[in-house]
């Protein structure tokens, strides 16, 4: 495989790098499939022979504040890149473990900073409808069929972002080529979008030091953190985009709002201020499918958490969604990314990192996709949150459902029940992806 890439360090990529000084700031994917775990010397084989030809899973990170990676200089070692846990006993022990591996430190400094985990569960383990591994999650699963497997793409996150990593995931993984997330060709920046992202920068600077009127989000982080995610069918949600005129990600986006609110109590939310988020906003372009580094920007969306009824908020985030794609503000920020001194980026990521305590991204994985012949049932991307951001959501469309994930701080209150509620909002089945940590109450954006 060859392919192109620069190995420039862009200012976003050194904000990650800074980061790194005290937290490891790790992005990648969970892929879950069904049927048996495959057999570990032709998987891993596989994955290091379809990395080498990867630009950015072969850098090294850069000396000092050099402005270039290095490149590595011996083969890659499957012993430290492809890792396996098989044997799991149960839902809870894949989900512990997932857990675990958010934050463990990926590859040192003599090797390229990520890895893959093989997650699997034991053949006599219990059959939980729902586990989102090949049993009852997506097409081609049946309920209660098949041993099931997770895949987990660990990368650090100044070498590649999630559209990146999305790429990478495919081109190691899977048995045939698939298309993967949309990549956006430059396009002319307008003055009414750099009007639109002048605004956004003056309102991320009011809000410094968070919301202050949702006393839950301002908690301090206790360093500690976990993934929880919810399926819906896509059906379901195109079914919801269709009826409004706008797109899935729009519903997403309400969805989320609605379960915010929810998240309160029944509607506690009224009478607070809404809520700001950050919407990434890939730039990766057709050039760039599997360039190292971060082609991205973020977005402010207020997400209106007092709306009572989804169609409301679902007008309300339309409204937002249309002008920046009106005023072509992602390719402003695009070339802002590209004029900004290095560290601009650093001061950038501090600003957010105070202003805004939830991230949100929207990625599209690929609508069928096999691992060495086992169906791809459910993807989620990840992002080890970090310092004042409590949360991640991530909306990943693959094999004809839609996860919300989410990445949490453990201070966060009850934010394990978040993606159960925003499954509840937009009226899809209960299917439940991280059944250890099961919501307290029941359950019934084009970004990256």
């Amino acid at each position: 495989m060859k392919v192109a890439g620069s190995d420039a360090v862009g200012p976003i990529d050194r904000a990650f790098l800074a980061l790194a000084r005290y937290h490891q700031p790790t992005t990648g994917f969970l892929l879950d499939f069904a049927g048996p775990v495959p057999e570990r010397a032709a998987f891993a084989a596989r994955v290091v022979r379809r990395a080498a030809g990867l630009p950015a899973l072969n850098l090294l990170r850069p000396a000092g504040r050099a402005r270039s990676w290095r490149r590595r200089r011996t083969e890659l070692d499957p012993e430290v890149h492809v890792r396996w846990r098989v044997g799991l006993r149960n839902a809870a022990e894949l989900a512990a473990m997932t857990d675990e591996l958010l934050s463990r430190p990926l590859p040192g400094a003599a090797h390229p900073p990520w890895d893959v985990w093989v997650l699997g569960l034991d053949a006599g383990a219990e059959a939980v409808a729902g586990v989102g591994v090949g049993v009852g999650v997506g097409a081609g699963a049946e309920a209660g069929v098949g041993v099931g497997f997770r895949v987990l793409l660990r990368v650090h996150h100044a070498v590649q972002d999630g559209v990146g990593a999305a790429h990478s995931a495919l081109a190691l993984f899977g048995d045939e080529p698939a298309a993967g997330p949309h990549l956006y060709p430059a396009g002319p920046p307008t003055a009414s979008g750099a009007l639109l992202a002048a605004a956004d920068a003056a309102r991320q600077l009011r809000a410094y030091g968070g919301p202050r009127d949702w006393p839950e989000l301002r908690v301090s982080p206790a360093g500690r953190t976990g993934w929880v995610g919810r399926d819906v069918p896509l059906a379901r949600l195109r079914e919801l985009a269709d009826a409004a005129g706008t797109s899935v990600n729009d519903v997403a986006l309400a969805g989320l709002a609605g379960a915010l609110r929810d998240w309160h109590g029944g509607g506690a939310a009224t009478g607070r201020s809404e809520l700001p988020v950050l919407v990434a906003m890939s730039t990766r372009g057709p050039a760039e499918r599997y360039a190292p580094g971060n082609h991205v920007v973020g977005h402010r969306l207020v997400l209106p958490t007092a709306a009572g009824r989804l169609p409301d908020a679902l007008a309300a985030v339309r409204r937002q969604t249309d002008a920046v794609r009106r005023t072509h503000t992602r390719d402003v920020r695009r070339l802002l990314v590209r004029m900004v001194p290095h560290r601009a980026g650093e001061l950038a990521m501090a600003v957010v990192k105070n202003a805004v305590p939830i991230g949100v991204s929207s990625v599209t994985v690929a609508d069928a996709l096999h691992c060495l012949g086992a169906p791809l049932t459910g993807a989620s991307m990840i992002y080890d949150v970090h310092d004042g951001l409590l949360g991640y959501v991530s909306f990943t469309r693959a094999a004809g459902v839609l996860r919300c994930g989410l990445v949490y701080d453990t201070a966060l209150p009850r934010a394990t029940e978040l993606p159960g509620l925003w499954q509840r909002v937009v009226g899809g089945d209960v299917t439940d992806s991280a059944p250890s940590a099961p919501p307290a109450r029941p359950t019934a954006a084009d970004a990256e």
